[in-house]
């Protein structure tokens, strides 16, 4: 049913008593659904140039372009977080009289202009957010979620408070924000800030007279704040103290761990420490224990690499192996993998260094090398009690390697993480910590290896031409001309990078009989990859350039990331 007296449908009737749209072409985009005037743009019936000129022009309203809008993080303050999120408005800035611009969906509302201005203090002016992404926008200009002020008892921190502080840093205030904290609301408040904006790591970086604060974002370290020297010093202390650290020793490298609570969201915090010239580094892997765990689609492998895959997880056992650098995903992978399985193969165990993530249907070990428990010690135990599928975080030394080729000849499904250039050289790497060539032979059903890249920010993804030296590399990979690829050319929605979120590169390699009797002659990696590649598998740096010719990443992505050493 139509709403009639909606201010899209206002809109979208002008536009057809304009003649920009036909009557025929509004019923089609009420047919899809969602926001009318959007869906007019995205089935191109309606330039956007020409809807802002009929909005702005003809209709007399005022327009807003959220991805390159400038906002002003005073005007953010004047709005509670909570408001803002309910009633679907920003505040984006102030006009020259002084009123207060505010992006919505509803620029007619005056009812909501009223409450506004009650709330504010300030008269407003509405202006609609033409495009996707407004309530994107509105959590990266708040801290979605409370800061924390700790409970006693050390190492998993309840947090509470600070809503202004909130809003300050979320508007990209994060430095001040910071500086202006004690040692303890500090620690609490930058690692909020980086659950949220979903950062992998921190960095707490000393220099000659101050400390740097960065995270590593999709991969890419950036820096978020500069903060004197003593603050840091009492920053790295209070962690130590979470993390069960000895805060009088600062030469010697440390590390250790600790939880915190925002809200029902529990975050682990790994930490590792070293002395260094300026004073003490720190490094904290963020842990999300609400992070959903992804499924195979999900990772990024293509349609084809996909169904191999599953064939393999559909063997009864075996092993098959993940290999990439550190970074590359190889966990997310596996649990990817492991999701697969649940609910068909019975008893599925895991042990890992540390238990990244944490999944009810699973019987997972923490390896714990004080108390005599490492990748093999674990492994062996996990043999005893029967298990069906089995996962070994990390295969690194000459032991676990045998247990694990020992449980795939045994009649169990074992998956693998291991460190490698690429699929062919797993299965080297294997035989070079000491595993017999006819046990690799026997035992591996196939490898997959895998790079991450960052992937286009659709917000403001445009199509261009590639550099000289990228065409070059892609036409000789391909064998084929280099055309326009997608590139974003940076808006609010990816922090101006121009890339939002990351997706997995694959290289998947099924060991078939001549394969696996290349193996038991010990022949090299290359010679295996050359059989391989007469069998279908295609290599990584090709399998990054397709994303990149779907416009998936770019070009310079992927040679930045994907790239194997021959």
């Amino acid at each position: 049913m139509v709403n009639v007296g909606s201010f899209e449908e206002r809109v979208a009737r002008a536009l057809v008593q304009g003649g920009f749209v036909t009557e025929a072409q509004l019923d089609q985009a009420r047919q899809r659904g969602g926001d009318l005037l959007e869906t007019l743009v995205s089935l191109r019936f309606i330039g956007l140039e020409s809807l802002v000129t009929a909005l702005s022009l003809q209709l007399r309203v005022p327009v807003v372009d959220l991805k390159q809008l400038q906002i002003d993080p005073e005007a953010v303050k004047l709005l509670p977080e909570q408001y803002s999120r309910q009633h679907r408005v920003l505040p984006v800035g102030f006009a020259p009289d002084g009123s207060l611009r505010v992006a919505t969906k509803s620029p007619n509302d005056f009812q909501l202009a009223s409450q506004l201005s009650s709330v504010t203090g300030r008269q407003v002016r509405f202006a609609l957010a033409l495009g996707e992404g407004l309530e994107a926008l509105i959590d990266r200009c708040y801290a979605a979620g409370p800061v924390a002020r700790p409970k006693p008892g050390e190492g998993n921190v309840v947090v509470t408070g600070l809503p202004a502080l909130e809003a300050q840093a979320g508007a990209g205030r994060l430095a001040e924000s910071v500086a202006q904290l004690p040692a303890v609301q500090a620690v609490e408040f930058v690692a909020l800030q980086a659950v949220k904006q979903k950062a992998s790591d921190i960095h707490m970086v000393p220099q000659p007279d101050s400390a740097r604060v960065l995270f590593r974002l999709d991969g890419v370290l950036k820096q978020r704040s500069v903060l004197p020297l003593t603050l840091h010093e009492s920053m790295v202390s209070r962690i130590k103290v979470l993390a069960g650290l000895d805060i009088a020793e600062r030469r010697r490298p440390q590390d250790g761990s600790f939880s915190m609570q925002f809200g029902e969201r529990g975050v682990d915090f790994r930490v590792a420490t070293v002395g260094t010239t300026w004073g003490e580094m720190m490094v904290m892997r963020v842990l999300d224990r609400s992070g959903r765990v992804v499924s195979v689609e999900e990772v990024g492998l293509d349609s084809t690499p996909l169904q191999v895959v599953r064939q393999l997880l559909a063997m009864p056992h075996g092993l098959l192996l993940v290999s990439g650098p550190t970074g590359a995903g190889k966990t997310t992978t596996l649990y990817a993998a492991v999701t697969e399985l649940v609910g068909t193969r019975g008893n599925i165990m895991t042990v890992e260094d540390p238990v990244e993530i944490r999944m009810e249907q699973l019987n997972q070990i923490q390896v714990n090398p004080e108390a005599g428990i490492d990748f093999a010690a674990g492994l062996r135990s996990i043999m005893r009690l029967d298990p069906d599928v089995i996962l070994v975080g990390e295969i690194r030394d000459v032991e676990t390697a045998r247990t694990a080729v020992d449980a795939a000849m045994t009649g169990h499904l074992v998956l693998g993480s291991i460190h490698s250039n690429d699929s062919a050289s797993a299965l080297i790497r294997l035989m070079e910590m000491g595993v017999e060539s006819y046990l690799v032979a026997t035992s591996v059903l196939g490898a997959v290896a895998q790079r991450l890249v960052r992937k286009v920010c659709p917000q403001c993804a445009e199509p261009t031409e590639p550099g000289a030296m990228e065409s070059i590399v892609y036409e000789q990979e391909m064998e084929e001309s280099a055309g326009q690829f997608s590139v974003g050319k940076g808006c609010n929605f990816c922090d101006w990078t121009g890339y939002s979120g990351r997706t997995g590169v694959f290289e998947v390699l099924a060991v078939s009989p001549e394969v696996r009797q290349l193996i038991r002659s010990s022949a090299t990696g290359q010679q295996i990859r050359q059989r391989a590649e007469a069998e279908g598998l295609v290599p990584l740096q090709k399998a990054g350039f397709l994303k990149a010719k779907q416009g998936i990443t770019t070009l310079e992505e992927v040679l930045r990331n994907v790239h194997t050493i021959e």
